[in-house]
């Protein structure tokens, strides 16, 4: 337990490092804003469906302005071991970028507790995407670490991540992000984390992102995002 403690932090420290290395790369960085809206519908105590329309907006520019949808069916193996599958539809609403993507998923989600009340979730992705026409793969990993404080009538989970990429088109591990942000109920309920399926309750998720990207102009992309989860 306790090597699984040091290497969360020792997680935490390389995120705070890459951080400080890219602050000399300011001025090929591009603003922006991810507001997104998630659905979870669970059809039985094991299995849900999740809903999600989300925006990318740059802060620069009225002409950059993407949007996705998509869906997932999510299958909780056990508390430890989430699994899933979905879609997501992508496309530029501007004639300046013209950008389209077809991806097809699947997902494996660890949870693991840690001293201190603390959760850490190990994320795997791969992505299948046709984008603009080109088929190509892609491999995501995501490490959370977040632990949630309980007030008197909700609660607030802050939390840190890394996530890095592996894009099957260019052969590299090119992309990053490196995530902070904290979850607030809005409706009183039992605490988050003791639920992997919580019910009837409406999360509000507020985050900022730093993006770090070899293969794509911008290098760089600051995000302030906003989550508003819906549960059923």
């Amino acid at each position: 337990m306790r090597d699984k403690f040091t290497r969360a932090v020792w997680i935490l420290s390389v995120m705070v490092a890459l951080t400080v290395g890219v602050r000399s790369q300011e001025s090929n960085t591009r603003k922006e804003f991810w507001p997104e809206v998630d659905v979870y519908v669970p059809l039985n105590e094991k299995v849900r469906l999740v809903f999600l329309f989300a925006l990318t907006k740059s802060e620069e520019t009225r002409d950059n302005l993407e949007a996705q949808f998509g869906a997932n069916v999510d299958f909780i193996v056990s508390p430890r071991l989430v699994l899933g599958a979905g879609y997501r539809h992508g496309s530029s609403l501007t004639e300046t970028d013209r950008f389209k993507e077809d991806r097809a998923l699947a997902e494996q989600t660890l949870r693991q507790p840690l001293p201190l009340k603390i959760l850490l979730s190990d994320r795997n992705r791969e992505e299948f995407r046709v984008v603009n026409g080109d088929f190509s793969l892609r491999y995501r990993n995501r490490l959370t670490l977040e632990r949630e404080f309980a007030l008197p009538k909700r609660s607030i989970t802050p939390y840190a991540s890394i996530e890095v990429y592996y894009d099957g088109r260019f052969k590299v591990w090119n992309r990053n992000r490196l995530t902070v942000g904290a979850q607030v109920q809005l409706r009183k309920a039992l605490p988050l984390l003791s639920a992997v399926l919580p019910r009837k309750q409406m999360i509000l998720d507020v985050y900022y992102t730093r993006q770090n990207d070899s293969r794509s102009q911008p290098n760089h992309i600051k995000a302030v995002g906003a989550v508003l989860a819906i549960h059923f």
